[in-house]
């Protein structure tokens, strides 16, 4: 009788450490992106002097406008996405940009940018594909 609830006992706990490794196997995770992703080459065109519209122009709207400090503006990106590990495997990039203005004009520059553009695949700059609508004349070359 002891021996029968003892092998009990011992097969729920070999199921339980089974179901509990295998819980990874097949959960699929979404790729999370967040923010304004700023590279070297947009951020190596703000210099200090510059006006918030031509910020603005260079790097687009900040993610983060400070409510009590109207003279800072952040651009935070985060990239978390699978790797070919499956559920074992995530690779995150966090990317942060802080402008920090005096009357107006850039005073300082803070954080780190993307060296490539990650969005694109590290391509040069973003483009539509090259196609054509239905009936459209061939570009002129």
């Amino acid at each position: 009788m002891h021996v029968a609830r003892f092998s009990a006992r011992i097969a729920v706990v070999v199921i339980a450490a089974v179901m509990a490794g295998c819980a990874g196997f097949g959960v699929h995770r979404i790729d999370i992106q967040q923010g304004n992703l700023v590279t070297q080459e947009q951020l190596a065109k703000v210099k200090p002097g510059m006006s918030r519209l031509d910020v603005r122009t260079a790097l687009g709207t900040p993610l983060l406008q400070d409510v009590f400090n109207g003279n800072r503006w952040d651009y935070y990106f985060s990239l978390d996405q699978s790797t070919s590990f499956g559920p074992f495997g995530r690779d995150k990039q966090q990317y942060k940009v802080t402008i920090m203005f005096e009357s107006d004009k850039v005073a300082r520059i803070d954080g780190k940018a993307s060296a490539i553009e990650i969005l694109t695949g590290g391509g040069e700059k973003r483009k539509l594909p090259d196609s054509l609508p239905p009936g459209a004349p061939p570009p002129k070359q």
